[in-house]
C-alpha cells in the first residue's frame, strides 16, 4: 500500500511540474517578442520550445512550431534533431507549400544517410503534388547525381528525374544525356518510348538542335510505330516544324484549324 501511495505521489509531483499547454505557448510567445531571438542562443532556445510543444500537441500552433523547429535544425546541419521533427510534420500536413519544403529537406537527410528508397518516395510525393521551386530543383539535381554516383539501388526513374531536374534548371544537354543513358541501359523499360520522345522534344524545343531532335524522333518511330504519339512525331518530322520558329508553327497550326 505504501508503494502505491509513493508511486501516486511521484506521478502527481511530475504532473504538477509539467508546464501546461497555455504556459508553454506563453513562454514561446514571450521569447518570440524578445530581443533574444536576434541572438544564436535565443534562436536555439526557441527551437527547443518549438520542438517540445510541437511534439506534444497537435493543434495549429503545434504544427507551425514543429515545422519551424524542423527547418531550424535542418539549416543548422543537425540532422539528428531535424529528421524526426520533419517526419512528424509531413505526417500531419500534406497539402501546403511547407509540406513540399519539409519533404525535400527530409529527402536530403535520407539521401545523406544513403536511405535512397525513402528519398525516392519523398521526391515522388513532391513531384506528384506540386512543382518544386528553382532552388529545390537544384537540390533534386544533387540528390540524384549523388545517388547515381553511389551506384546503388539505381532505377530507370532516377535518370528520368535527373533529366527532369536538369531541364528545370536549364541544363538541357545534360537532360538529353541522362535520358540517353536510360534509353541504352534499360532497353526493356516499359516507358522507354517516353524517354525517346522526351529526348527528341528537349533537342527541338530547348536545345534548338534539329539533328538531336531528328535522332531521337526517328528512333522513336522505328521502335514504336504504333505508339499514341507516333502521328504527332511524324507530323513534326515531315512538316518542316523542326526548322520553323515558334510563331511560324503557330501560324501553320492556325491555318489547319480553319
Amino acid at each position: 500500500m505504501k508503494k502505491t501511495y509513493l508511486y501516486l505521489s511521484i506521478v502527481l509531483i511530475a504532473f504538477a511540474c509539467t508546464p501546461s499547454q497555455d504556459a508553454m505557448k506563453a513562454e514561446i510567445i514571450d521569447l518570440e517578442k524578445s530581443e533574444k531571438t536576434g541572438t544564436k542562443e535565443g534562436l536555439a532556445k526557441l527551437a527547443v520550445l518549438h520542438k517540445n510543444y510541437g511534439m506534444k500537441y497537435t493543434d495549429v500552433e503545434a504544427n507551425n512550431y514543429l515545422y519551424a523547429a524542423g527547418q531550424y535544425y535542418f539549416y543548422e546541419n543537425n540532422g539528428t534533431e531535424a529528421l524526426p521533427l520533419l517526419t512528424e510534420y509531413i505526417s500531419r500536413d500534406d497539402s501546403t507549400d511547407r509540406y513540399r519544403n519539409a519533404a525535400i529537406n527530409l529527402a536530403i537527410l535520407h539521401g545523406k544517410a544513403a536511405d535512397y528508397a525513402e528519398m525516392d518516395n519523398l521526391i515522388s510525393d513532391v513531384l506528384d503534388d506540386d512543382l518544386p521551386t528553382a532552388a529545390q530543383w537544384q537540390d533534386i539535381v544533387k540528390l540524384y547525381e549523388d545517388k547515381l554516383s553511389a551506384d546503388t539501388e539505381i532505377k530507370t526513374e532516377d535518370y528520368e528525374r535527373l533529366a527532369m531536374a536538369y531541364t528545370a534548371t536549364g541544363r538541357f544537354p545534360k537532360a538529353v544525356s541522362s535520358l540517353d543513358t536510360a534509353i541504352h541501359k534499360y532497353p526493356n523499360y516499359e516507358k522507354r518510348s517516353n524517354l525517346l520522345y522526351r529526348a527528341g522534344f528537349i533537342g527541338w524545343e530547348y536545345l534548338k538542335d534539329t539533328e538531336v531532335a531528328k535522332k531521337y524522333y526517328n528512333q522513336f518511330l522505328e521502335e514504336y510505330p504504333n505508339d499514341p504519339k507516333a502521328e504527332e512525331v511524324k507530323q513534326i518530322l515531315t512538316s518542316g516544324m523542326l526548322e520553323m520558329s515558334d510563331d511560324a508553327i503557330l501560324e501553320m497550326l492556325k491555318g489547319k484549324g480553319k
